[in-house]
């Protein structure tokens, strides 16, 4: 009951944020539009086997999301202007306890870095334009540093 819950403020909070001018009727069609949402998500997170958790490093993650931004896009840039981008594909060995959904899209959200596959519960599969590791692979990786 919960996760239909969250779902349903998550979903009713999106749809309100995207509405230019919230009206009685629009509030109402976004929250019953929502409630069915839920009840979708929560069984196709049950149809594929999906688990809640694997919240593990999610803050010092969020944390590093700003900087790994900022880096990615003037790597980006670089790239763009000198027409040479070092440019790699490398497997991120994650954390314990970190989750490969959240932790793909924390990923992918630098200008700079391509999620390509998620092979594994524990791996991630990145295409990016620097060679070392930036802020949020080294947020999300294994302590151990392997990748």
């Amino acid at each position: 009951m919960l996760e239909i819950v969250v779902w349903w403020a998550v979903l009713t909070a999106a749809t309100v944020v995207f509405i230019s001018s919230v009206s009685p009727v629009e509030l109402l069609v976004a929250v019953v539009a929502a409630l069915g949402g839920a009840f979708a998500a929560r069984r196709i997170r049950q149809a594929v086997g999906g688990r809640v958790g694997g919240g593990r490093g999610a803050g010092r993650a969020l944390l590093a999301l700003p900087g790994s931004v900022v880096r990615g896009l003037a790597a980006l840039t670089a790239a763009l202007v000198t027409g040479q981008a070092g440019a790699t594909v490398r497997r991120v060995r994650l954390g314990p306890g970190t989750g490969a959904g959240w932790a793909g899209t924390l990923l992918a959200t630098s200008p700079d870095t391509c999620v390509i596959d998620v092979p594994h519960d524990d791996e991630v599969l990145v295409h990016t334009l620097r060679r070392g590791a930036g802020p949020m692979e080294r947020a999300v990786a294994r302590a151990d540093g392997a990748r």
